[in-house]
C-alpha cells in the first residue's frame, strides 16, 4: 500500500465521507485491498514487512466492519465531526422507551421459536427502515435527528441481541 497517512476508513475503502454506502461496491473494495495486504501474502517476507501486513490488514478488517454496520457508521461519521453519541436517554421520548420495554417483554415470554422469528422479522423492518432516514438525516446535517435515530437503532440491535439469546436457549433445551 502506497498510502501512509490515511484521514479515514472512507478514504482508505475510496468511498466518499457519506452515511449512504452501496454495500456490495464495499463488500468488493474490502475484499480487492484484503487480496492486497493479506498477512499469507507475506509469509515468506521480512519480519517488518508480515507485519505491516498484518496492521493494514486489521485496518482494513476495522474499516470495513465500521462502515458495513448503519450504527457504526453513522456513530464513526459523528466522530469525525467531532460530536458526541448522547450518554443517556435524553434523546429518546417515553413512549419509544415503554415500547421497547414492552419488546424486552415479549421476548422473554416468548415461548417458541416461531414467536422469536416473527419479533425477529419486525426488528430487522424496523432497523432497515431507520437506516434509510439515516441517509436523509444525513444528508440534511440534523444532528439532533441523526442522534436520536442510532440511539434507537442500538436499542433495537439489543432487543435482537436478546431475540437471539433466548433462540439459543430454547434450542439448547429441546
Amino acid at each position: 500500500m502506497c498510502k501512509t497517512k490515511l484521514q479515514n476508513f472512507f478514504e482508505l475503502l475510496s468511498f466518499p465521507t457519506k452515511f449512504a454506502v452501496p454495500t456490495q461496491e464495499l463488500t468488493q473494495r474490502f475484499r480487492q485491498l484484503q487480496a492486497r495486504v493479506h498477512p499469507d501474502k507475506y509469509s515468506n517476507k521480512t519480519s517488518r514487512e508480515q507485519t505491516n501486513s498484518a496492521d493494514w490488514s486489521s485496518l482494513i478488517n476495522k474499516a470495513y466492519k465500521t462502515l458495513s454496520a448503519p450504527v457504526e457508521r453513522g456513530q464513526y461519521i459523528l466522530q469525525l465531526e467531532g460530536e458526541a453519541m448522547p450518554q443517556d436517554n435524553s434523546a429518546l421520548n417515553t413512549t419509544f422507551l415503554m415500547a421497547m420495554m414492552e419488546r424486552n417483554e415479549e421476548v422473554e415470554e416468548a415461548a417458541d421459536s416461531a414467536t422469536l422469528e416473527q419479533l425477529n422479522t419486525q426488528i430487522v423492518k424496523e432497523l432497515e427502515y431507520n437506516a434509510k432516514k439515516l441517509t436523509t438525516q444525513f444528508d440534511s446535517n440534523d444532528l439532533l435527528a441523526i442522534k436520536q435515530t442510532l440511539v434507537e437503532m442500538k436499542y433495537l440491535l439489543s432487543i435482537q441481541s436478546s431475540i437471539k439469546k433466548k433462540q439459543q436457549q430454547l434450542l439448547s433445551s429441546s
